[in-house]
């Protein structure tokens, strides 16, 4: 069960993050109360924190002005509050960061699976497979990632390597939706009388259907984190 985003928040070194060049930094500065999105270019012997300029900051004088900045490190949210040392315009545009002799930061975490509860359809792709098996047969979803999900039966739906479909519907922010998406069967067990766990892995999904999933999943990881209120 997911209960929170994220770890506690500990604190380390600017170097001990060692943040990608590139990633985005969002500066708020407390006078005048403005803030910007930027990027991250790198350091200057840990002396400084050096990020491009924006645009809308060139008519700006902001250096000696004190400011929070927020970016990603890996999985970790990071936080730190320091001055704007230094403003440049050649050889381009950008800004020298005090070094932040501390970062707050937080992990967040990564939930593949959600637990979900819905009705699903299963079919076959072999339709002699499935006239065998008892199939088409409505079963419940025990679980949902972005690459398959967790089926419950109290039959086996088919042999590990089967291809099957599995039909879909659902609300999405308040638009019904419906999908037919085409699983291979991962694995079976029985981990009750009576009650079969399917492991499905979505198998060649297309680029509409991949978008429509990929937004049902968040939408079911922001409900379980209490976010959102919960959708059938």
């Amino acid at each position: 069960m997911i209960r929170q985003l994220s770890s506690s928040q500990t604190a380390l070194s600017f170097t001990e993050l060692n943040p990608e060049p590139g990633v985005k930094m969002t500066l708020s500065f407390q006078s005048p109360r403005k803030s910007f999105t930027v990027n991250y270019i790198g350091v200057k012997s840990d002396a400084s924190v050096i990020c491009s300029m924006p645009k809308a900051a060139a008519s700006l004088n902001l250096e000696g002005q004190r400011l929070t900045v927020k970016m990603m490190a890996g999985n970790r949210m990071c936080a730190f509050s320091c001055r704007l040392i230094k403003s440049f315009v050649h050889p381009y545009p950008h800004w020298h960061l005090e070094y932040p002799s501390v970062v707050n930061h937080h992990t967040v975490r990564y939930h593949p699976r959600i637990p979900v509860n819905m009705a699903v359809s299963v079919d076959h792709q072999d339709e002699q497979q499935g006239i065998h098996l008892g199939l088409p047969r409505i079963v419940h979803t025990r679980d949902i990632s972005l690459e398959g999900m967790g089926l419950e039966s109290p039959v086996p739906l088919g042999q590990v390597g089967d291809e099957l479909f599995v039909t879909m519907r659902f609300d999405l922010n308040g638009l019904d939706q419906v999908l037919l998406l085409a699983v291979q069967l991962q694995n079976v067990e029985e981990v009750e009388l009576g009650v079969f766990l399917h492991g499905v892995k979505f198998d060649h999904m297309e680029e509409d259907s991949a978008l429509i999933m990929t937004a049902f999943v968040y939408q079911c990881y922001l409900s379980e984190l209490g976010y959102l209120h919960e959708h059938p």
